[in-house]
């Protein structure tokens, strides 16, 4: 069950390539040889919230020494006939801890934390049927 997704994109007028494999573990199927499609998942919404955080603390004049976000957590296994939001337990749970350091205070870290979550598009794509924890530490 594997599978190749080959992008192109545009940036800054700067043309870009990458090739994805993706292959289910042994158990559901697979050969077990590349990354998952819920790790590839997972793999998009740390990209994501770490280059909005990034961006986030650029925009409030902050300068990041460390940033590291651990996340861990089950995506959901299923979803309704109909695409509808779930209230089960089979929603999935996320759970990440952004690690921090740099030149903002406490107050700034946490403000930008919150920017992240509205910026973030994967991790709204996530909550909108799954709940979704996130820890702040400075470092």
């Amino acid at each position: 069950m594997a599978s190749r997704t080959r992008c192109q994109s545009m940036t800054g007028g700067k043309r870009q390539s990458h090739v994805i494999d993706s292959d289910e573990p042994v158990a559901l199927g697979g050969e077990g040889r590349a990354p998952g499609p819920q790790d590839l998942l997972l793999a998009a919404f740390n990209a994501c919230m770490t280059a909005a955080f990034v961006q986030e603390a650029i925009g409030a004049g902050i300068t990041l020494t460390h940033l590291d976000i651990e996340t861990r957590g089950e995506l959901p296994t299923r979803i309704s006939r109909h695409c509808e939001k779930t209230t089960d337990a089979s929603a999935g749970r996320l759970q990440y801890v952004i690690h921090v350091s740099g030149n903002g205070t406490a107050h700034q870290f946490e403000c930008v934390h919150q920017r992240v979550i509205n910026a973030s598009l994967n991790r709204w794509l996530l909550a909108q049927n799954m709940t979704i924890e996130g820890d702040l530490i400075l470092i």
